[in-house]
């Protein structure tokens, strides 16, 4: 099951842009994502090709403790069946979030 974990100090249009498991096979996957930061208005959205899964401006979770991403905590998607393509994660932070993806392939 591959999985994608980064920090994200600095808005990006695109957090996944340079990440090896962006593009989904074409038979598709269950996708799961955590995400937490250190301001309450720091925002994400997470989309596969033109279908949103997350809406673009959604909060994230406020850390639990500074740099931790509790997975009891702060999963926002779970399991959540999507079609082949490339993912795209647009992240607005003021100081730094952090998130998990886990993709497990169909």
């Amino acid at each position: 099951m591959p999985s994608i974990r980064q920090r994200v100090s600095a808005s990006t249009g695109n957090a996944l842009s340079t990440q090896k498991f962006r593009i989904v096979p074409p038979t598709g996957a269950l996708l799961s994502l955590w995400i937490a930061g250190v301001t309450a208005t720091d925002n994400y959205g997470l989309a596969i090709g033109n279908q949103d899964i997350v809406v673009q401006g959604t909060t994230v979770n406020i850390e639990v403790s500074a740099d931790v991403l509790d997975v009891d905590r702060d999963q926002v998607v779970f399991q959540e069946p999507i079609p082949g393509g490339e993912l795209f994660m647009p992240v607005n932070v003021t100081t730094e979030a952090q998130f998990l993806i886990a993709l497990r392939y169909l």
